[in-house]
C-alpha cells in the first residue's frame, strides 16, 4: 500500500477545490522568450524522508503556459497556475493548479515541443508534477533505477515508472556500455547503477534503456576503534645497543 495515499486525496481535494470556486489565471502570451529552470523540494517530506511518486502522465508539451505570478516556492510548491497543453489540437490540457507540488527542469518552458510533463494524479486534479528537457528520438532523461518491482522500476528520487519486460544496456557498438560484461540487471545495478542514466520512451510511456557511467566503486569501509585514546607512552628502560661480537659464533640449531 502506498504510504502518500492520505496526502494525496488531501492535495487532489484541496485542487479540485480552487477550480470549484474558479481560479483566474492571466497566462503569458505564447511567444514569450525566456527560460525558467526552478527545482523545488517535491520529492521530500518534512522529515527529509523520499515520497514514492508513481508517475501516470509521461507526456511531450505542446505549448506551456503559465500566470504571470507563476513560480514554484521555498516549500516546493505552485504559486498561480500552469497549462500544459499535450496534443495538437489543443483539447487535451494538463492544469497544475496552486499549492502543488513539483519541480521544473527544463529550461525551454517557453518554447513548444521542448519539454516533457510527469505527473501524479488522482481522477483529473494533479497531485505532483514535474518538467524536463526533452531528450532526442522522442525520449526523456531519468536518474538512475535502485530496484524494479512488481512491474515498476524505482528511482533514487522516488519516482516510479513502469518497464518492460526486457530492458535494452546500451551495449551495441559504441554504445555507453559496449564492451561490459553485464549478465544481468542485477550486475548492471550494482556496478553502474549509482552513476547511469534512464531513458524512457514517450510512446510506450516505460523505461526503454539505461546507460552506463563511471563504474560505481563503494567507499573504503572504516573500522572504528573503540579503545582508550589518551595513552601514556613509556620509553625504553635503555637506549644503549648492545655491540655484536663479529668472531663470536652462532649456537647451532
Amino acid at each position: 500500500m502506498r504510504q502518500v495515499l492520505t496526502l494525496r486525496f488531501v492535495a487532489a481535494i484541496a485542487a479540485l477545490a480552487l477550480l470549484a470556486v474558479g481560479v483566474d489565471a492571466v497566462f503569458a502570451s505564447a511567444d514569450q522568450q525566456g527560460s525558467l529552470a526552478i527545482a523545488g523540494p517535491s520529492n521530500r517530506d518534512a522529515d527529509g524522508n523520499v515520497i514514492e511518486r508513481r508517475i501516470d502522465v509521461v507526456e511531450s508539451a505542446r505549448s506551456i503556459t503559465r500566470s504571470e505570478d507563476f513560480e514554484i516556492g521555498p516549500d516546493g510548491r505552485t504559486v498561480g497556475v500552469l497549462d500544459a497543453v499535450l496534443d495538437e489540437a489543443g483539447l487535451r490540457v494538463l492544469r497544475v493548479a496552486p499549492g502543488t507540488p513539483g519541480e521544473i527542469s527544463c529550461g525551454d518552458i517557453a518554447l513548444p515541443d521542448r519539454c516533457v510533463v510527469l505527473a501524479d494524479v488522482l481522477g483529473e486534479a494533479v497531485v505532483w508534477f514535474a518538467i524536463l528537457p526533452k531528450a532526442p528520438r522522442e525520449t526523456v532523461e531519468f536518474p538512475p533505477i535502485v530496484d524494479l518491482q512488481e512491474g515498476y522500476a524505482l528511482f533514487e528520487n522516488g519516482w516510479e515508472i513502469p518497464y518492460p519486460p526486457v530492458i535494452d544496456r546500451d551495449s551495441d557498438e559504441g554504445g555507453s556500455c559496449a564492451g561490459e560484461d553485464i549478465p544481468s540487471f542485477s550486475d548492471f545495478l550494482r556496478r553502474f547503477g549509482p552513476n547511469s542514466t534512464t531513458i524512457v520512451d514517450l510512446e510506450t510511456r516505460q523505461v526503454s534503456q539505461v546507460r552506463c557511467g563511471g563504474e560505481y566503486v563503494p567507499p573504503a569501509e572504516v573500522e572504528e576503534y573503540d579503545g582508550d585514546l589518551d595513552a601514556t607512552f613509556v620509553p625504553p628502560s635503555t637506549s644503549i645497543v648492545p655491540l655484536i661480537d663479529p668472531d663470536v659464533e652462532a649456537p647451532d640449531g
